[in-house]
């Protein structure tokens, strides 16, 4: 446990840094907000970095490593420093970090503790196997061992990574600065988007209440309210647990709800935390099954998966669109569209559906704040100009994964609705109608309301329409929904506390918001029990396994692969094609490419065939593999090992267990060299 929490300074200590360089240009853009927008500093600071390194590696001017990556954080350090200093800008620069010591002090110890706390509790189940760890794994360490940009794709030898990988190549960069093992980092960038998310949903909810409140802050105002903001953001269910507790206590007692203590303990262990998220559709007669997640499920899940790893980028996104919207009165301003058009080509490479989300966001708001629709369109298509221009190194290399947007011939139940959102809708409206007797809103207000309909509107474009992708008909409404709430659940979990702010304000010596209060409690108390579940279901807390202990079932299930794969790591340099068994997505297979970062000539099947477009390609490929491993022409052998460029064959457990009629003599007639052996386990090298 020693040894994790060195591991947890260090990385802490590496981003503590970096964030310091792109601080004086988050200072100068959240010159308003009462603690600078610190947070975003570091968030700003290692987007930038990495970016640069992208566009630059993808040119070939420069290669991934750790050499590049200093020399790219030091000009940018001294640039920005420069900048600070030629604008005259360095006193103001003091003062603000004078004045918002305090909090930036605070917000940092509370990144610290989150980061710790949460690295700590992935050491109880850090395992790198289910759901989406393995491509998530093999996009990092594919990373690592790629020269140039784009990464190659560990699954579909020869061709880059087809996916939105932005987020991971942002955490491969910490590895390979940080010196620390990809197995360790990947549970620390869990826990690190953990952190940063509740700290910067404080951030920007405490910054909205102080411009509420404006030369009358109450810090004890603002403390209530980020906390409120950041809690239901970072660790907040919805009402589903209660409603399934519930109705799981009337039929164990045969259509009566017992109000006890026993009662509701024995319906408790019944409880099945994924439920909270696979709730829609999922009636035994309805044939409509959806997605609806939300970050706490992503952080105990632990996929280190695109819409997770964007959050950081999209709250700095609403935090910068908070902060410069007023600031300038030209028609078009431009301070605000190129680094707007920036930070989502930053959220598209991440997690592309997020450009259109928070696109949204900004029409909304924009036309809200400025009432003119001209404007908003003329400010809005100069952004995408921007974004189109930042995003061309990646879309050079990206093909779109849909097919189409189709009207939706299924719709959800109002009362399914309500168990997922109505906690939030139960917070919303009561300010929703106090602000309607208003002559004048506030700018804050608006930016609220903004977050409001369009958290709304993104429930309910699934309702209407979605986009037509792999996924069979039963499932079909899924991805969309899946990426489109995800966001409508942040959007109003950042609303929270401000409008409990605002309406102490509005309903203040009423009767009303002691009502509002009990409402309020209510809410609070049936999102924030989802943890209790979800966190101690998943990791048990019976046995600490340390950060390190992402492959321990690998070394227990296939000893002898776990040993060639330390082995591999160890004396393979470079990114040389390694064959192994073709697998099913959600299986063990394919243990080698995502270990090593060695790309294989096809992996996960179902998943190449999403990334592809198709299945014609992945498919033939899939062929050719079998055909390599058991044909008995050792000239059609070697003719596909050619075709494909393939350097090293690995035959282990899964080829075995794959491919019956396996046939190794091909290899050992052509004379392929075998150069690591242990138990049933051998890698050939093939001789070019």
């Amino acid at each position: 446990m020693f040894s994790d929490f060195q591991y947890i300074f260090t990385w802490w200590l590496t981003i503590l840094l970096f964030g310091f360089i792109a601080l004086p240009l988050i200072q100068f853009a959240f010159n308003k907000f009462i603690d600078i927008g610190y947070i975003f500093s570091k968030t700003a600071s290692l987007a930038l970095i990495t970016f640069i390194l992208f566009v630059l590696s993808s040119l070939k001017l420069i290669s991934f490593s750790q050499t590049s990556i200093f020399s790219i954080s030091l000009l940018l350090l001294v640039f920005d420093y420069w900048w600070l200093f030629k604008k005259n800008n360095y006193k103001k620069f003091v003062i603000s970090l004078k004045k918002a010591k305090y909090l930036i002090i605070g917000e940092e110890i509370a990144f610290l503790l989150i980061l710790t706390a949460w690295s700590f509790v992935r050491g109880y189940n850090p395992t790198i196997e289910g759901l989406e760890k393995y491509m998530d794994w093999g996009f990092i360490n594919s990373m690592l061992r790629s020269t140039y940009m784009p990464p190659a794709d560990m699954w579909y030898s020869g061709s880059p990574i087809n996916y939105y990988y932005f987020g991971h190549l942002i955490f491969a960069m910490l590895t390979k600065i940080s010196n620390i093992s990809s197995i360790i980092t990947y549970n620390l960038a869990i826990a690190t988007v953990c952190a940063l998310t509740f700290v910067s949903g404080f951030s920007l909810s405490i910054n909205i209440i102080a411009r509420y409140l404006a030369k009358k802050i109450n810090f004890t105002f603002l403390i209530i309210g980020g906390l409120t903001s950041a809690l239901f953001l970072t660790f907040g269910g919805n009402l589903h647990t209660v409603y399934k507790i519930t109705k799981i206590n009337i039929e164990q007692n045969k259509g009566e709800l017992k109000i006890n203590i026993p009662a509701f303990e024995k319906a408790s262990r019944a409880y099945w935390y994924p439920d909270a998220t696979r709730f829609i559709g999922f009636d035994p007669e309805t044939k409509d099954k959806t997605i609806h997640e939300f970050p706490l499920y992503s952080f105990v899940v632990a996929d280190l998966h695109g819409h997770m790893n964007d959050i950081p980028i999209v709250i700095m996104f609403m935090a910068f669109l908070f902060a410069t919207i007023y600031v300038s009165k030209n028609y078009i301003n431009f301070s605000m569209i190129i680094p707007a058009g920036l930070m989502l080509s930053w959220a598209y490479m991440t997690n592309a559906w997020d450009f259109a989300v928070y696109g949204l966001l900004f029409a909304v708001f924009y036309f809200l704040t400025h009432t003119n629709l001209l404007k908003t369109i003329t400010n809005g298509l100069a952004i995408i100009a921007f974004w189109y221009v930042f995003t061309l190194p990646f879309a050079r290399h990206f093909i779109p994964m849909m097919d189409g947007i189709k009207i939706s011939d299924a719709q959800t139940p109002f009362y399914q609705l309500f168990v997922l959102y109505g906690g939030f809708w139960l917070m919303v409206l009561p300010f929703l109608l106090a602000i309607t007797k208003k002559k004048a809103l506030k700018p804050t207000d608006l930016f609220i309301l903004a977050l409001i309909i369009t958290a709304t509107l993104l429930i309910a474009i699934p309702e209407i329409i979605y986009i037509k992708d792999i996924y069979i008909y039963e499932h079909r409404r899924a991805n969309t929904m899946f990426k489109l709430v995800y966001q409508a659940f942040m959007m109003y979990s950042l609303v929270s506390g401000y409008v409990l702010i605002r309406l102490m304000d509005l309903l203040k010596k009423t009767k009303l918001f002691l009502i509002y209060k009990v409402i309020f409690l209510g809410v609070f108390v049936s999102h924030l029990i989802f943890p209790y579940f979800a966190i101690k279901s998943y990791y048990g807390f019976e046995k600490y396994k340390g950060l390190s202990g992402g492959l321990d079932y690998l070394e227990v299930s296939y000893p002898d692969n776990y040993k060639a794969i330390q082995w591999i790591n160890q004396n393979i340099v470079g990114q040389p094609i390694m064959l192994e068994a073709v697998g099913d997505s959600y299986t063990t297979y394919n243990h080698v490419s995502i270990s090593t970062g060695l790309p294989t000539v096809e992996g996960w099947l179902v998943h190449e065939w999403l990334w592809r477009g198709g299945y014609d390609g992945p498919g033939k490929r899939s062929t050719d593999v079998e055909k390599i491993y058991t044909s008995q022409s050792a000239d059609e052998v070697r003719n596909l090992i050619q075709k494909y460029n393939i350097d090293y064959i690995f035959v282990g457990s899964k080829e075995i267990e794959k491919y019956k009629e396996l046939n190794t003599e091909n290899f050992e007639n052509l004379s392929y060299k075998i150069i690591f052996e242990t138990g049933k386990t051998k890698i050939y090298k093939i001789d070019k």
